[in-house]
């Protein structure tokens, strides 16, 4: 198990909030998974928080009953935190340079047309980085992409496997209605966020590598046009470091809120 067992000491000895309004907390937790445990505390620091006051007010909700203690570990129930998407940025835009030549404008019959980028792993190594470097590099730009509605996994058909992550940005590749519908996706996927990453908590045990669930596509069939929103949720959980040790060919040990540690 990858998992230190120190969090539960700290949430004992933790002081009180230095801020009395518990919104705050709030506010960080809702890009963050709704999930507290220690190897947070640098990003806590960076929103300006303190990692004692978080961890105060995670003891307080787990005591409340609206907080859940796994592990070291600490996930907040939904009726007190939302799991909003998380907040991914990246040095690069699909209408850099380094990606153009990595864009393939597809007719095949047997997929839908459009624009999309192919072998994007290489292009981020051809700026200079490693294997794993550029992994992660390309990982922050296709969740970028997704999160600001220009790019997604989009299919209306499960049977139907999208020929990969579809571009609506670069001139000259028209996709009509397709264009709109991946743009209403991304809102789609905001909105839905919170259902992906909570059925995957409670479908999986962290260990066994898994994340997400198999039921989550026919969950939100009747609220989504795109049949594989799981893809782009994944990228985006991926993005967010909530896949521990992730290299180009592993994408790492899920950690909550992805899973649940086992008793």
């Amino acid at each position: 198990m990858r998992f230190s067992m120190g969090f539960g000491v700290v949430l004992i000895a933790a002081a009180s909030p230095a801020l009395s309004e518990t919104s705050v907390y709030t506010g960080f937790l809702e890009t963050h998974g709704c999930t507290y445990g220690p190897t947070l505390d640098a990003e806590i620091r960076a929103a300006g928080l303190t990692p004692e006051g978080l961890a105060s007010h995670a003891r307080t909700a787990v005591q409340a009953g609206t907080a859940e203690q796994n592990g070291d570990w600490v996930v907040f129930d939904a009726s007190v935190c939302t799991i909003k998407l998380p907040e991914i940025t990246s040095t690069y835009e699909i209408t850099d340079d380094v990606l153009a030549s990595h864009i393939t404008s597809v007719s095949d019959p047997a997929y839908e047309a459009g624009c999309y980028l192919t072998d994007w792993q290489q292009a981020f190594e051809a700026t200079g980085h490693d294997a794993d470097a550029a992994f992660a590099e390309g990982v922050e730009f296709l969740a970028a992409e997704i999160t600001a509605g220009r790019m997604s996994f989009y299919s209306d058909d499960l049977l139907r496997t999208p020929f990969g992550f579809q571009t609506v940005v670069p001139e000259g590749c028209d996709q009509g209605a397709r264009a709109e519908a991946i743009k209403a996706s991304s809102g789609d996927l905001a909105e839905l966020f919170d259902t992906y990453v909570r059925m995957s908590y409670a479908a999986n045990t962290c260990g066994d590598g898994q994340s997400g669930d198999m039921a989550f596509a026919k969950t939100v069939k009747d609220r989504t046009d795109n049949a594989w929103m799981f893809m782009d949720a994944m990228m985006l959980t991926l993005a967010a470091g909530w896949h521990e040790g992730m290299t180009a060919q592993d994408k790492g040990m899920p950690r909550p809120p992805l899973c649940h540690i086992a008793p």
